[in-house]
């Protein structure tokens, strides 16, 4: 009797991966290398700002000591804001690029004592198990195929301990622009890869590794304003002030309104998701 030969998965390349963001990060301004990438720097400040608010908001009221893994950690948009609250913060990403730049933005801050930087593949975390307070993994499950983002979320898991929390940051399947635009199947040339990952991948996959996954806010108003408004924004007679005035006040719109129902799971781009150990 034949037995089926497994097919072998596409390797996923962090060295190519990070050379793709530091590439990026040369090209454009920091922003918008970690964010998107063509998108008005307005656009790219609300979600900064949702993402930012939305991690503070459900931290714990005391950081000072807390050990803090900071996954994709990128710029240092969330590392630098956490070592400012007392944590002491690793912050792993493969591109030499963002790494450089988030240990100079640190310095700058004068929090480089509590920031140490790390290369590393967000499927291979180089750290013990139960290490850590809290973990956050933002901009990442994304940008990895399939099998590598599942050992990727089974490896943050390992790392916390059993009080430790995991926030993610994970976008929506059920928008429907998005998936016109997340379609690749396997990583690019140049190391560039993204796709739809899904709330219900996140909580099924967390089922499998003993982990509870719970939805704290998504942001509606944000993807909405992005992804129907911007490029019909001239239709709707709204001047560029008018459009920057309102991109300031989406993060407080999510923040307030971010899981109202029924347009919060078919209009918004991304879920802040909590995880915890059963």
């Amino acid at each position: 009797m034949k037995t089926k030969k497994k097919t072998a998965l596409p390797r996923y390349d962090a060295i190519r991966a990070g050379s793709f963001w530091s590439q990026r990060l040369k090209s454009t301004d920091p922003l918008s290398a970690v964010l998107t990438y063509n998108a008005p720097t307005e656009l790219n400040r609300a979600y900064d700002e949702w993402e930012r608010k939305s991690l503070l908001d459900h931290l714990p009221s005391k950081m000072k000591g807390k050990r803090v893994l900071d996954l994709g950690s990128g710029i240092g948009r969330l590392s630098i804001p956490l070592a400012k609250l007392g944590a002491e913060v690793i912050a792993v990403d493969p591109s030499d690029g963002m790494r450089r730049h988030l240990a100079k933005e640190a310095k700058k801050a004068g929090v480089d004592s509590r920031v140490t930087t790390v290369s590393a593949s967000a499927d291979q975390i180089p750290f013990g198990d139960k290490l850590f307070d809290i973990a956050i993994c933002f901009g990442v499950l994304e940008h990895l195929p399939e099998h590598a983002r599942k050992t990727c979320l089974q490896e943050l898991i390992r790392v916390v301990n059993r009080r430790g929390k995991i926030f993610a940051v994970v976008n929506n399947f059920d928008n429907a622009l998005l998936r016109e635009t997340y379609d690749l199947k396997a990583q690019r040339k140049d190391g560039y890869f993204v796709s739809l990952v899904g709330l219900e991948w996140i909580q099924r996959q967390c089922r499998r590794f003993d982990a509870i996954a719970t939805v704290r806010t998504a942001n509606p108003f944000y993807a909405m304003a992005h992804y129907y408004l911007h490029p019909n924004v001239k239709k709707t007679g709204m001047t560029k002030r008018e459009f920057a005035e309102l991109c300031r006040q989406l993060p407080q719109l999510d923040a307030v309104n971010g899981l109202s129902e029924p347009f919060c799971k078919r209009m918004a781009s991304h879920y802040l998701v909590e995880i915890v150990r059963k």
